[in-house]
């Protein structure tokens, strides 16, 4: 009997020395995948992502007008019909006073974060004004402003730039 009792714990012993690689081998797999899964929760398709830049950012565009000081209310207004949100009384209040105090010759900008269409977008505004009073306007906005905006420039006189 003594045989088979030492026979069996060698056996035991052995199983034991055996499954202790194996039993690790199968963790280190395990915690791998898991691992894998977890990093994979937060990652998108190609097709989610670009679709999210897609609606997050649209295209932006750019339009130069010339105008006396005396039409900018109206190039305002038809940014704002426009625009969703973003650029409202209060913004085109202070662009114009920012205008009105601005030097011959230098150069100013300012940017306004709005909403078309749903789409977030930045409205940026460049301008310098010569000696007549005359205001040159680059703005860089999204495709409907610019669209907007160029139907107000056909509507400013061309009598309001003879020097």
């Amino acid at each position: 009997m003594p045989e088979t009792s030492d026979a069996i714990s060698k056996m035991i012993i052995g199983a034991i020395l055996a499954a202790w690689p194996i039993g690790l081998a199968l963790a280190w797999y395990f915690k791998r995948r898991l691992a894998e899964r977890y990093e994979r929760l937060g990652e998108s398709t190609e097709e989610e992502m670009l679709g999210e830049l897609a609606t997050a950012y649209g295209v932006r565009r750019r339009i130069e007008i010339r105008t006396p000081t005396e039409y900018l209310p109206f190039v305002f207004e038809s940014i704002r019909e426009v625009t969703g949100s973003g650029f409202d009384d209060k913004q085109m209040r202070s662009l114009l006073e920012r205008i009105d105090r601005h030097r011959p010759h230098d150069f100013r900008q300012a940017v306004f974060p709005v909403e078309v269409a749903g789409r977030r977008s930045d409205l940026l505004f460049q301008w310098t004004r010569d000696e007549g009073d005359r205001i040159r306007l680059r703005i860089t906005a999204a495709t409907p402003i610019i669209r907007a905006l160029r139907e107000q420039k056909k509507k400013i006189p061309k009598s309001a730039f003879a020097s």
